[in-house]
């Protein structure tokens, strides 16, 4: 009988060792990914370590030089691309004033905080004082195939960011694959002024190939499931049939002969896209403009 009780007391103590170590595994590992998140919450945005200047005597020129244009991108976030064609629209007794508000902006990031998006995915987004998103900046110029990445969203410590293609400019139309389990939808441009990290690229001289491009990925890339392991085994398929936000903007480049993604492994990223020599830099915010992902 004693033997029978030491028995039930030694299986008790058993299973208490298996529950104690069970939990101790997960408060570790919740612990472990808590740390990893807080690690790189300060490494998805950034904002100027100079000082703002006065711009007007660079604006009043007749033409830009390539360091006017470098010393605009500095103080405004704006790329030669855009710079041209707010030129282009405002009068000369209005430019200043519109390059100064890309400026303020540029120079004042607007208060963010981090909240869950998903299971394990975190999101910084830009919010007023209510706590609702909130715009923190204009963007300057918006064309079909224009490419949208922010730094804003993490994952058990891995910064991935986000991406997305612009298939109606006038519209203000986004295609995107954001969460496991779900389609890849149309989202409006709108909710990217609320990230406090913004990078926005084109097509080095490829205006016609980027409409096409555009219409491409909408025709083929709306309604196509997400997934973790997109790449594995083919990369780019006939017709694609799964699919993962850079991967998503990647496609359709790819298909017209523009391999966009920077190291060319079997997983496309944000940032492999934002390393891109195809690309160039149209708006930044919340980026540095000579290291936009470093």
């Amino acid at each position: 009988m004693m033997k029978e009780k030491d028995n039930i007391t030694e299986k008790k103590h058993r299973y208490r060792k298996w529950i104690v170590g069970i939990v101790s595994f997960f408060c570790l590992a919740a612990g472990i990914l808590f740390f990893m998140d807080w690690k790189v919450e300060d490494s998805g945005f950034w904002t100027p370590d100079y000082q703002k200047i006065d711009l007007s005597e660079v604006l009043n020129r007749e033409t830009l030089s390539e360091s006017d244009y470098h010393t605009i991108l500095m103080q405004t976030g704006l790329g030669k691309m855009a710079v041209d064609e707010l030129l282009e629209k405002a009068t000369r007794a209005d430019r200043l004033r519109i390059f100064e508000e890309y400026q303020d902006h540029f120079f004042s990031p607007g208060i963010h905080d981090c909240r869950r998006a998903a299971i394990i995915v975190h999101e910084e987004r830009l919010r007023d004082e209510e706590g609702e998103p909130a715009a923190g900046f204009d963007i300057a110029s918006l064309r079909n195939g224009d490419i949208l990445i922010t730094k804003s969203t993490h994952s058990l410590g891995w910064r991935h960011g986000h991406a997305a293609i612009v298939t109606n400019a006038e519209k203000g139309e986004t295609l995107e694959a954001i969460l496991l389990g779900n389609p890849s939808l149309l989202e409006h441009v709108s909710k990217w002024q609320t990230f406090p990290s913004f990078i926005q690229l084109r097509l080095k001289g490829g205006a016609a190939e980027a409409e096409m491009i555009a219409k491409y990925a909408r025709t083929e890339g709306l309604g196509i499931p997400y997934a973790l392991l997109t790449g594995i085994p083919v990369k780019a398929p006939e017709k694609i049939d799964r699919t993962q936000c850079a991967h998503l903007v990647w496609y359709p480049y790819e298909h017209f002969g523009y391999d966009i993604d920077s190291d060319g492994s079997w997983l496309v990223t944000p940032k492999d896209i934002a390393k891109s020599d195809l690309l160039e830099v149209v708006q930044v915010y919340g980026a540095d403009p000579e290291d936009i992902w470093p």
